[in-house]
């Protein structure tokens, strides 16, 4: 029952800029959500306010609302079919949306990926990993990832410390939400 996402295209030369800072949308932007969900929900509650905005940049994240190991599975559906749904709502109105695509551990991995296309462009974030214990159910979840959906693309927020970790040839690694602060702080 979850809406179907799909993008194929992404201008190799977009900018990704966080979903709150709509001042520095343009063209070539790629609206990321990957920020903490209390800012995502003005997106469930209203998608359709968002329309306007979203269909001048280049592309847009499906809202990365969280899935946390030992969270509820009726919790983590939800936030899968949230994900879904908004991202169907933007994608039938024109707007390049790009699947994102989360887990909590092997026990949501039945639901997680569906409702994204196969061979879609699909972004992930490892961001917040506090240890090991953490990475290795990341881990797991990004191999399921990969063989359940078979991207075409990756763009993956990940600590530049950690990217050395991931070297498959079809990951686009994306900045995090502190480092294009500070690639902010340091152009001004």
């Amino acid at each position: 029952d979850y809406p179907v996402l799909s993008s194929l295209t992404l201008n190799p030369s977009f900018a990704s800029v966080n979903c709150n800072d709509y001042g520095r949308f343009d063209g070539n932007t790629l609206v990321n959500t990957f920020v903490d969900d209390y800012v995502l929900e003005r997106f469930w509650r209203n998608p359709m306010n968002y329309i306007s905005r979203f269909q001048s940049v280049e592309a847009v994240m499906s809202p990365d609302f969280s899935l946390f190991i030992g969270m509820p599975r009726p919790l983590l559906q939800f936030n899968v079919y949230r994900n879904r749904f908004v991202g169907s709502v933007w994608q039938r109105h024109g707007i390049n949306v790009i699947p994102t695509v989360s887990w909590a551990d092997k026990s949501s991995f039945d639901f997680c990926f569906d409702g994204v296309k196969m061979g879609s462009i699909v972004a992930v974030s490892n961001t917040g990993l506090k240890n090991e214990y953490q990475k290795a159910f990341f881990d797991n979840g990004f191999e399921q990832m990969k063989n359940a959906i078979d991207p075409k693309l990756i763009l993956f927020q990940c600590h530049k410390s950690k990217r050395h970790l991931y070297s498959d040839g079809n990951i686009v690694f994306l900045d995090s939400f502190f480092e294009q602060k500070r690639k902010i702080w340091a152009a001004e």
